[in-house]
Order: C-alpha cells, then sequence, then structure tokens
C-alpha cells in the first residue's frame, strides 16, 4: 500500500516540475541563435527589431529610454533581449508568453495591463512628417511617436489598444495613390475682324445634352471678354477641323502628363530668359541671375472623387516675354486658373483666352531704304495687328499600375495608350483625342468637304465660326 502511495506521488511530482518548466521556459521560437552589433541605438529600436524579426511580443513600460552598444555572438533570442535590457540598465520578465521590460523597482508589482507596447510602420506612399503629425492627435498620455525619416519609418509606443487604431487609420492615409493621363491640345485661331471678343462658342454647345454638358450654363456672352468651358461634343470637332482646313487654326503644342493623384504636373514649351538683378544691401552689392519662364505652359493637379470623377486643378498659359536693353523683363501672358470635375475619360474644352499681337514691318528699296535721314522716303513701314483666341482640350484618364510604371517614350506613344485605356473603360471610340491627328486625316478631309458642300452638317448659321 505504502508502495503504491509512494509511486503516486513519484508521478505527481513529475507532473508539476513538468508543468512548472512549461510554463517559466521561453517559448521555441527564442531559444533560436542569433548574432547581433549595435552600436550607442535606442533600446526601443533594437526590440522592434527584434519583435518583427523573431515574431515574439515585447511591451516596454512608460519612460523607458536608453541607448546600448552591444555585440552578442551565438546566444538565444531569450539570452538576447535579457542582455540587451540588463545593459540599458533595466529589467525584464517574461509572463503569459510576453517580455516585460521595466524598471527595476517595478519587478513583480507592476500591472501588466498598463505597459505600453512598441511598433514600428512603414509609410509606402505618404509623406511621414505629415503621418506623424496626424497621429499625434490619437495617442494615449503614454504614447510616443519617433520618426526615422530618412527610413519613412513611424516608431509609435503606446497602449495596446491604442495602437491597433493607428494600424487602422495608417491603412486609411497611406494608400497608394491614383495616376491620371493628362492628354491636352492647345490651340490657337485666329479671328476677324468681328470677333474681337471671340468666337460665339455659345451655339455649338447650345445643342448639348444632359449627359455629357453643361449646356450653355457656364459659358460667357460671346459680345464680351471672358473665359468659358464645356465638355467636348461633335458639333466642336467639325468646326475645329474646318477651321484648321481654312487657314484660320494652329495647334501649339501637344502635352501629354502622367500625374500623380493630388501632385502638380507642369510641362513648359519655351524659354528660361535669363536677366541681371542687383542688390545692395549696407554698401555690399551682390549680382545674381534669375529668369522669366515664357511660352506654352501647363499646370495640372488632379485628384480622384469617389464615384470616380477627376478634379482638375488647371493652369493653362501662352506667354511671351523679353529683357528690354535696360536689363528689365516684361511678359505678356494669357492664362485662367480654374477648377472642374470631370468624368473618366471625357474631354474638356476651354475657349475665351483673346490676345492681340502687334508685329511691325518695313519693306523698301535695298541700300536707299537704310540711309540715314533719307532712308523713309525709300520705304514704307506697316503695323498690322492680330487677334487670336487660344482654345485648350484636356482629356483626363485614371490609368492601372500597369500604365503608370511605362517609361516616358512609351508615354509618348498616345494611340497605343488610348487604345488600352478605352477597352479598360469599354468604349469603342473616342473621337476627341483623334482630333487632328494625321492619321485621321482621311476623315478630316471628309468632314471639311462637307462643310464645304451645300449638306452644311452643322447647318448654315455656323457658317460665321468657319469662314
Amino acid at each position: 500500500m505504502r508502495q503504491k502511495n509512494k509511486g503516486s506521488n513519484i508521478c505527481r511530482f513529475v507532473f508539476v516540475m513538468l508543468m512548472t518548466l512549461f510554463m517559466i521556459s521561453p517559448l521555441p521560437a527564442v531559444e533560436e541563435r542569433i548574432s547581433l552589433n549595435f552600436q550607442e541605438t535606442p533600446l526601443q529600436e533594437i526590440m522592434s527589431m527584434l519583435s518583427q524579426q523573431q515574431r515574439i511580443n515585447i511591451l516596454i513600460s512608460e519612460g523607458i529610454t536608453a541607448n546600448v552598444s552591444i555585440n552578442l555572438y551565438d546566444v538565444t533570442v531569450d539570452k538576447a533581449v535579457r542582455s540587451i535590457t540588463d545593459a540599458a540598465g533595466y529589467a525584464v520578465e517574461y509572463r503569459n508568453g510576453n517580455y516585460y521590460i521595466m524598471n527595476h523597482d517595478d519587478i513583480g508589482k507592476y500591472n501588466i495591463t498598463g505597459l505600453t507596447e512598441l511598433r514600428t510602420f512603414k509609410i509606402q506612399y505618404s509623406d511621414p512628417s505629415v503621418i506623424e503629425g496626424i497621429l499625434t492627435n490619437y495617442l494615449s498620455g503614454y504614447g510616443k511617436i519617433t520618426i526615422l525619416a530618412e527610413r519613412r519609418i513611424l516608431v509609435i509606443q503606446d497602449r495596446p489598444s491604442v495602437l491597433k487604431r493607428m494600424d487602422a487609420l495608417l491603412k486609411e492615409l497611406d494608400k497608394e495613390p491614383k495616376q491620371i493621363f493628362i492628354e491636352a491640345k492647345i490651340l490657337e485661331v485666329t479671328l476677324k475682324d468681328n470677333e474681337s471678343f471671340g468666337l460665339d462658342w455659345k451655339h455649338l454647345f447650345s445643342s448639348s445634352t444632359d449627359s455629357g454638358s453643361f449646356g450653355t450654363r457656364g459659358l460667357s456672352d460671346p459680345t464680351s471678354p471672358g473665359f468659358f468651358f464645356s465638355f467636348v461634343n461633335p458639333n466642336v470637332e467639325l468646326v475645329l477641323n474646318a477651321l484648321k482646313t481654312r487657314g484660320r487654326l494652329r495647334t501649339l503644342s501637344t502635352p501629354k502628363l502622367l500625374a500623380m493623384e493630388n501632385q502638380q504636373a507642369e510641362t513648359l514649351i519655351g524659354n528660361n530668359i535669363g536677366y541681371q538683378v542687383t542688390v545692395t544691401t549696407n554698401d555690399v552689392t551682390t549680382t545674381s541671375i534669375e529668369y522669366l519662364e515664357s511660352g506654352i505652359i501647363l499646370r495640372v493637379t488632379p485628384s480622384v472623387d469617389r464615384q470616380g470623377r477627376i478634379l482638375l486643378d488647371i493652369h493653362p498659359e501662352v506667354s511671351t516675354g523679353t529683357v528690354n536693353d535696360d536689363g528689365v523683363p516684361s511678359k505678356s501672358t494669357t492664362q485662367v486658373n480654374t477648377q472642374m470635375l470631370v468624368p473618366d475619360g471625357q474631354t474638356v474644352f476651354i475657349g475665351g483666352l483673346i490676345k492681340q499681337t502687334v508685329d511691325e514691318t518695313r519693306e523698301g528699296i535695298p541700300i536707299l531704304g537704310d540711309l540715314p535721314g533719307i532712308g523713309n522716303l525709300f520705304s514704307n513701314k506697316s503695323i498690322i495687328s492680330t487677334d487670336t483666341e487660344t482654345i485648350v482640350l484636356v482629356t483626363p484618364r485614371i490609368v492601372s499600375p500597369d500604365i503608370a510604371n511605362w517609361q516616358p517614350q512609351e508615354i509618348e506613344n498616345t494611340q497605343y495608350i488610348n487604345n488600352i485605356l478605352d477597352a479598360e473603360l469599354g468604349k469603342s471610340e473616342l473621337k476627341t483625342n483623334e482630333l487632328l491627328d494625321p492619321q485621321k486625316q482621311e476623315i478630316t478631309q471628309k468632314q471639311s468637304t462637307e462643310v464645304e458642300s451645300n449638306n452644311h452638317p452643322l447647318g448654315e448659321e455656323y457658317d460665321h465660326l468657319i469662314y
């Protein structure tokens, strides 16, 4: 009987010992052997690295800050955590599968629920400093954020419940931005004497339907200066092609931009004219070179709403600049700043940008016309004033990641991009992007022939816009 009880007691003792060893022994993950080498590195950063690489939980008490220099070779993860903590002058406890780092005075009595946890967040697309400013507003009284700007990392120390909310918030803030392919055409129409305020586009847009036009709303009266915009319709395409055939329309530029959402994209076709700027301060004179931008400039900042529509902040500019003999720069500019909400793939028409160009020409008898004093008797000077209207056509499209990764030379292949984007959007054609395209010369000639004939596809009321 005693022998039986003795055997039973031994079994109980072995069971208790095994359970005790199981509860106090490290997890298998922390038994792996590693080597570490750090010089003057924050304790929080080292523990964050160990937590991520070894998949162990490390919680750090509020106020734990120290830099550590260590060199450990072929030690277990458990040994590394304890050695690093000891070198920093703090204590560590392993309880319930977690390491708790704290002051020595708090060993065995610290309220675990009051401890903070350390996590790192990699910022992929947004500005880390902007994200830091936003997340700081959501920290608890025990929280702290450290930014590693060069590595685009935020190290956040706070209660686990707060870190969970931070993680969810970051997923909303740091989303991959959309990219928008923007194709623009900047055109110039030569105006006749009775068109000092621009062409009467109102007749072309008055037949627009609600499906893709503002109608006449937003269009300025052609008897007064000012710009207007609307969605392009087939009537506009016909008139522009006819104007080109008549020699009244020329293409100034056809820029193509691949812009990131909420960031400005800019293209400049023109010159940077340099001029000297002299500044004297306290009898010290300094001279620097500044530049005057002139030419054809298009600045566009796109963004996308939840319905997939594109908000364009657009600034087209056509300018000429000069620097006189005294070094004073001057600039003549036709420009507009506007915002518009555009369906994906829809072309927007901007018109009403009027400018006047004055050219002075002189003709005369060679040699005699250049003689001082009497040269005017053998020469003739004429001044020609020309009014023109600048027209801008803009077509924005949201592109897929595959197109967004293309090289610039591939973006130049507009027709190829249009075909792919049309397939994505489920469209069979997009005539506006074919406007004035050499590949569509046959269509243009056919349309021009119809305008010249008695068929009048636009009606006789539009003849004054063309001839």
